[in-house]
C-alpha cells in the first residue's frame, strides 16, 4: 500500500509549506478579529494582511522555502491588498453602502488564502497537489470577483468567472484522470512521460495517444489560468467588472500561479525537445499557434477599448502571448525567462492599477478619459504612470523592453531548430507595435487632453505614492542595469 501511495503522489515535507501555513494563520487571525473586535478599523486589516504577505515573500527566498514563483506571488498579493487599502471609499460604498466598512474585513483576508494556494501550487510535483492548490486559488477568486454586492458589474464578473472557471476545472480534472489512467501515476516526471509515450509496460500505441489526450486537457486547464487562447474569453469582462484590488490580484498573482502550473506541465517534456521527434514537433507547433492567437487577440482587441481596466485585461492576454513564446523553445531556460517577464509585468501592472484605483476613487470613473490633464495637474504622478505603461509597451530603458527583447531572442533561438516558426516573428512585431498605440492612449490623455474645469488635482495617498514610485524605480533600474554592467 505504501509503495502504491509513493507511486501515485510525490513526497513533500512540512517545511515546504511553512509560508503557506503562515498566510493561512494570518488570514484566520484577521477573520477572528473581524468577528470579535468590531471597533477595530477595517483598514488595519488591509495593512496587516499586506505586511504579512510581504514578510512571507522574504521567507520564500531562504533555504527550503526558496521558490521564485512563490516570492513573486507573495509580492503581488501584498501589493494587491495595498490597492484595497487606498480603495476603502469605493469598497465601503459597494459592500455595505455609504461610509460603513461593515463586511469589508473578509475582503482583505481572502487574498492571503488564495496566495497560500498559489504557494502550494508552486511546490506541486503531482496532479493531486495541483488540483487541490488550484481549487483554493479559484474558489477564493470567485468570491473576491463578486464581492461588491451593490455593484452590478462585480456580481456579473463573479458569475462569469464562476461558470467559465468551473468549466476549466472540469477540463483539468478530466485530463488528470486520463493522465492517471494512461500512466498509472499522478506524478509529473520526465521518466513517467517517456515511459507512457512508449506505450507503457504493454508498448501500446493506444496508451500513447490517450496520454497525449490527457496532456492536451491539462494544458487547456493551464491556459485558462494564464489567459491564453482559446481559454481567454473571461478576462476582459471579469477584469472590468471585478473590484480593482481583485483585478490586480487576478492580473498578477493568479497569472503567476498559471505560469507556474504551465512550467510544471512542460518541464517533463524537456528530454524530448529534439527536432524530428514527433511529440516535440507537435508541442512546438501547438505553443506557436497558441502564442500567436493570444498575441493577436490580446493586442488587437485592446486597440478599441476606452475603459482602462478592460484595456489592461486585453493587455494581460497580449502579455501572456509574449511569455508563451518562451515555451516554444523547450530546450531553453523557460522557467527563468518566464519569471523575469512576470516580474516586469507585475511591477508595471501593479503601478497601473494603483493609478486606476486612485482615479476611480476621486474622479469616479475608470474610463481612459478620466486621466485627462494629469500631466498638468499632477505632473509627478503622471510621470510614474508613464513609466509603468511604457514598460508594458516595451519602451527601451525599462524592464519591459528587456523582457520583450528576451521573448524575440527566444523565438530566434527556437527557429534554429524549428525553422518553420519563422511565421511567428512578424506576428510578434505587429502585436508589439500595436501595444505602443493602445498603451499610449492613456499617456496621450494625460498630456494632450486639457483638464476640464471640474478636474481638480488628484490627492495622491501616501501608500499609492510609495508603491508607484518604488515600481517605477525598479522598472528603470532593472531595465538599465544590463547596460550599466556592460561598461
Amino acid at each position: 500500500m505504501n509503495d502504491i501511495a509513493t507511486y501515485c503522489s510525490a513526497t513533500y515535507t512540512w517545511g515546504q509549506f511553512t509560508p503557506a501555513f503562515i498566510l493561512i494563520g494570518i488570514a484566520a487571525v484577521l477573520l477572528m478579529a473581524d468577528t470579535f473586535i468590531k471597533a477595530l478599523p477595517k483598514r488595519a486589516y488591509a495593512l496587516t494582511a499586506a505586511i504579512g504577505a510581504l514578510l512571507v515573500a522574504c521567507l520564500t527566498v531562504n533555504g527550503e522555502h526558496t521558490n521564485a514563483y512563490s516570492f513573486l506571488a507573495c509580492l503581488a498579493t501584498g501589493l494587491s491588498i495595498l490597492v484595497a487599502f487606498d480603495y476603502t471609499k469605493v469598497s465601503c460604498a459597494s459592500i455595505a453602502g455609504g461610509s460603513n466598512d461593515e463586511g469589508t474585513g473578509e475582503f482583505y483576508a481572502l487574498p492571503l488564502v488564495a496566495c497560500a494556494g498559489i504557494l502550494c501550487l508552486t511546490q506541486a510535483a503531482d496532479l493531486i497537489m495541483v488540483f487541490v492548490s488550484l481549487e483554493v486559488v479559484t474558489l477564493t477568486s470567485y468570491v473576491l470577483a463578486g464581492y461588491f454586492r451593490r455593484n452590478q458589474g462585480s456580481i456579473e464578473a463573479g458569475i462569469k468567472y464562476l461558470v467559465l472557471g468551473a468549466m476549466s476545472t472540469g477540463i483539468l480534472v478530466f485530463g488528470a484522470a486520463w493522465y492517471f489512467g494512461m500512466s498509472g501515476t499522478f506524478i509529473l516526471d520526465s521518466a513517467v512521460v517517456l515511459d507512457t509515450l512508449r506505450g507503457g509496460s504493454v508498448a501500446s500505441g493506444t496508451v500513447a495517444i490517450g496520454f497525449l489526450m490527457a496532456v492536451a486537457l491539462l494544458f487547456l486547464g493551464a491556459f485558462f489560468k494564464v489567459g491564453a487562447a482559446p481559454m481567454h474569453v473571461w478576462i476582459p469582462d471579469v477584469y472590468q467588472g471585478a473590484p480593482t484590488p481583485t483585478t490586480t490580484f487576478l492580473a498578477v498573482a493568479s497569472k503567476t500561479a498559471g505560469f507556474a502550473l504551465l512550467c510544471a506541465l512542460v518541464v517533463p517534456f524537456r528530454d524530448l525537445a529534439i527536432p524530428g521527434v514527433p511529440v516535440a514537433d507537435m508541442l512546438v507547433c501547438v505553443f506557436g499557434i497558441v502564442a500567436a492567437a493570444t498575441l493577436l487577440i490580446g493586442n488587437l482587441g485592446a486597440l478599441f477599448q476606452s475603459n482602462a481596466k478592460r484595456l489592461l485585461g486585453y493587455s494581460s492576454i497580449g502579455q501572456a502571448g509574449f511569455i508563451l513564446v518562451f515555451f516554444v523553445n523547450l530546450s531553453g531556460p523557460v522557467e527563468a525567462l518566464t519569471f523575469q517577464y512576470l516580474t516586469a509585468y507585475t511591477l508595471a501592472t501593479v503601478a497601473a492599477f494603483f493609478a486606476i484605483a486612485m482615479v476611480r476613487t476621486q474622479r469616479e470613473s475608470e474610463e481612459i478619459s478620466a486621466f485627462r490633464g494629469l500631466g498638468k495637474t499632477n505632473p509627478r504622478t503622471a510621470f510614474l504612470i508613464v513609466v509603468s505603461f511604457a514598460s508594458l509597451a516595451g519602451v527601451p530603458l525599462t524592464m519591459g523592453f528587456m523582457v520583450k527583447m528576451a521573448s524575440f531572442i527566444s523565438l530566434v533561438a527556437a527557429m534554429q531548430s524549428w525553422s518553420c516558426l519563422i511565421w511567428l516573428l512578424p506576428v510578434m512585431v505587429i502585436t508589439a507595435a500595436a501595444g505602443f498605440y493602445y498603451y499610449f492612449k492613456i499617456i496621450r490623455a494625460m498630456y494632450w487632453e486639457k483638464p476640464q474645469a471640474e478636474d481638480k488635482p488628484l490627492c495622491v495617498p501616501f501608500c499609492t505614492a510609495c508603491v508607484m514610485t518604488a515600481c517605477a524605480i525598479a522598472l528603470i533600474v532593472l531595465g538599465t542595469w544590463p547596460l550599466i554592467t556592460a561598461f
